[in-house]
């Protein structure tokens, strides 16, 4: 049964194991080398692949994350709009290592060969030392601050 409203079903797509291009686990053969298909193989592989994908778009969403914690920064040294530059740095500096953390709860058991999950896996560690490096300074600027002003 669906969830939400798409009509359409879902399909599960991986890889061939003999020539690597993505079909539909109900494929009895590849429609490109002809190499039969095992059903109970490929759904266990489908849904490797959902998760490796799935970790692939978490992490881009981390890098968006990191990003915007450097716009945030940009913004709270701008007249007007300075303050919400710094909730936004504030909010971000706690939410990204959580986003991070869940990453590797969720993603850090996988183990594959693809460049792609290499790369989303760098990223993601990348994300997470950029990010605690993010917290401990503002974290010490505050601490700083609330001692040089009293």
């Amino acid at each position: 049964m669906s969830t939400g409203l798409n009509l359409t079903p879902a399909v599960s797509v991986l890889p061939c194991p003999a020539c690597f291009q993505t079909i539909n686990t109900s494929a009895q053969i590849c429609p490109f080398c002809s190499a039969p298909i095992d059903h109970a193989a490929a759904t266990a592989s489908a849904q490797l692949f959902a998760r490796l994908n799935q970790a692939c778009s978490d992490s881009g969403f981390l890098k968006v994350m990191a990003g915007a914690t450097g716009a945030a920064f940009l913004a709270g040294l701008l007249p007007f709009i300075g303050f919400l530059g710094i909730l936004a740095l504030w909010f971000l500096a706690f939410a990204t290592p959580v986003m991070v953390i869940r990453w590797f709860v969720k993603f850090g058991d996988l183990q594959s060969p693809d460049p792609e999950f290499i790369n989303a896996r760098h990223a993601a560690v990348a994300v997470a030392i950029v990010s605690a490096l993010v917290l401990v300074v503002l974290i010490a600027y505050a601490v700083i601050a609330h001692y040089v002003t009293r």
